[in-house]
């Protein structure tokens, strides 16, 4: 009995430790292809391996091994379809062999995994975490809210356009992605994050998929300056 419970915490703490070993060095750029599945509903409000509460309307996922914070492009292998999202927790646990990442049910639904089930997908490394981008210890960071990522200028214009006269934070990030130059639209960069979550909160009222994000200083575009008080609507 003694061996099998020191085999269990061997077992255990291997595969704890497995979680954040090789994923932190996954570079920009970093791909790989297998299942993508999403969340149930059970999950709604339960705490994630970032501290954070899930949400199934937040653009967020799970990944074994990639440091949380990270952002990933998920692409649907058979539509083509993609999506940017945060990695915030820990997963899948299921079919681990085939399986590569858990998205939240906004996530899934926008490059049609919901209707499948499973689907098979690439996920592309398009960002490090707040923390590995910074250039010191005593760097600040700062919160902005992405609402969404785009391929089209125009799409990603649109979106700004609609934004904009609720939300003077609101901008447009090119950047360079698996497939060329890609589009954020995010608001912000704010300095407290409870000034960001009200203006996700707002956002998600609205009807908008989104996720809240940790910037460093180094990394906040020229054209945005931080917003002490936000205004949301």
């Amino acid at each position: 009995m003694r061996k099998n419970l020191l085999r269990g915490i061997f077992v255990g703490l291997f595969t704890v430790l497995s979680l954040f070993s090789d994923g932190a060095t996954a570079a920009l750029g970093h791909s790989e292809k297998g299942l993508a599945s999403h969340y149930g509903n059970e999950f709604q409000g339960k705490k994630t391996a970032s501290g954070e509460r899930f949400s199934p309307s937040d653009m967020t996922a799970a990944h074994r091994k990639l440091p949380l914070g990270t952002k990933v492009m998920v692409e649907n292998m058979e539509t083509g379809e993609k999506t940017e999202v945060k990695i915030t927790d820990r997963g899948p646990f299921a079919d681990s062999k085939r399986r590569i990442i858990d998205l939240s049910k906004a996530a899934a639904d926008s490059i049609g995994v919901v209707e499948q089930g499973v689907a098979a997908v690439r996920v592309t490394v398009t960002e490090k975490p707040a923390e590995a981008q910074k250039t010191s210890r005593e760097e600040e960071t700062f919160f902005e809210v992405q609402v969404g990522a785009f391929e089209d200028g125009e799409a990603a214009q649109q979106v700004l356009s609609q934004l904009q006269p609720w939300f003077q934070e609101a901008y447009i990030a090119p950047r360079e992605g698996p497939a060329g130059e890609y589009y954020r639209v995010r608001i912000g960069p704010f300095r407290t994050k409870q000034g960001a979550q009200q203006i996700a909160g707002a956002l998600k009222r609205g009807g908008h998929h989104v996720f809240l994000d940790e910037v460093p200083e180094n990394a906040i575009p020229k054209e945005a300056s931080p917003a002490d008080t936000p205004r949301a609507p």
